[in-house]
């Protein structure tokens, strides 16, 4: 296709040289060098810009037909892999219930030896972490497709309520105080389940890493005026050589501290951070070691506000950990 191109720009460019000689000498007034050499560099000048443009326009429908038709394969086996992740999701979850629930029962005989009971709690724990497993997978399989996500204003106090009620048990048996504090009731602009999923993940981690501690909420404006929502704990931190990879799936860094914080998947801060990219927000980690993290994402806020705003400039997705200085909790 290109040598073809080419050889019609040839053979345009030789037609186009000999009619402007043609004209030139054909004139009444006999030409001079100047206008000759002006008049080859015009037409000269001409070609190349047609040239361009159609070189610019084959290489539009070469990337088009390689997008369309080269990488559907990849796509198709994209979607077919994600469908067989959700199909068999959904599929582990009712075995696992059945297990869960014949594990229970057994622990309620009279007759379980001690060593028995200790067999069965330490599987519970471990359905307990396949049944998290499950569930951020089918999250990501459900939330990480942008097309499928409705929008709309959501209040963040009210999605904090719902998760400390949630968590109200499991923070009550680590001794976890829960404080919300919402400096205004304006709206962001996102997924209700989406953000929701995003601020239990964040308090989940959180209680679980801090014993007789406290895990606060704080939901206001941010100095870059986008709305701000700030998980913070008073727990163990996290390590300054795991802050690096603490969004990555599947991630354990500190073993001691996972094992302290219970069961996990590797997989809630990696739903979080997509689901804060997918929201057009950012999200940063602020952590010393045995004296707690602080997390805070930041998101758009909704329509209303964002009518009233129009000269706040919309902050790009960014994902980052700070490293906190040695002789204090949090830079500022």
């Amino acid at each position: 296709m290109s040598i073809a191109t080419l050889f019609i720009l040839y053979h345009e460019l030789l037609a186009n040289v000999a009619t402007a000689l043609v004209v030139l000498l054909t004139s009444p007034t006999p030409p001079s060098a100047a206008s000759i050499s002006a008049n080859l560099a015009a037409v000269r000048t001409a070609n190349i810009f047609e040239l361009v443009g159609l070189i610019l326009a084959t290489a539009v429908v070469f990337g088009y037909l390689v997008t369309r038709f080269a990488l559907a394969p990849a796509r198709s086996a994209l979607a077919a892999q994600k469908r067989f992740i959700g199909d068999i999701a959904h599929e582990l979850r009712t075995p696992l219930a059945v297990i869960r629930t014949n594990t229970e029962v057994r622990l309620l005989d009279g007759d379980v030896t001690d060593a028995a009971r200790a067999l069965h709690l330490s599987n519970l724990e471990e359905l307990d972490r396949i049944s998290g497993l499950i569930n951020n997978l089918l999250t990501l399989n459900a939330f990480l497709r942008p097309q499928e996500m409705l929008f709309g204003n959501v209040y963040l106090d009210k999605i904090a309520k719902r998760v400390f009620e949630r968590f109200d048990s499991l923070a009550g048996r680590k001794e976890v105080r829960l404080k919300l504090y919402a400096a205004h009731h304006e709206p962001a602009w996102g997924n209700a389940s989406a953000l929701e999923q995003v601020l239990m993940n964040l308090v989940k981690n959180a209680i679980q890493h801090t014993e007789d501690g406290e895990v606060r909420v704080t939901i206001g404006p941010s100095t870059s005026g986008a709305l701000e929502l700030v998980v913070a704990d008073t727990g163990t931190g996290i390590k300054r050589e795991d802050l690096l990879h603490i969004f990555e799936p599947f991630y354990r860094g500190d073993r001691a501290r996972a094992r302290a914080g219970g069961v996990g998947s590797g997989l809630g801060l990696a739903i979080v951070n997509e689901l804060v990219r997918l929201h057009r927000g950012r999200i940063r980690i602020q952590s010393a070691p045995e004296i707690g993290t602080r997390v805070t994402v930041t998101l758009p806020y909704g329509r209303p506000t964002l009518e009233k705003r129009t000269r706040r400039a919309q902050a790009p997705a960014e994902t980052g950990a700070d490293f906190t200085r040695e002789d204090g909790l949090f830079s500022r």
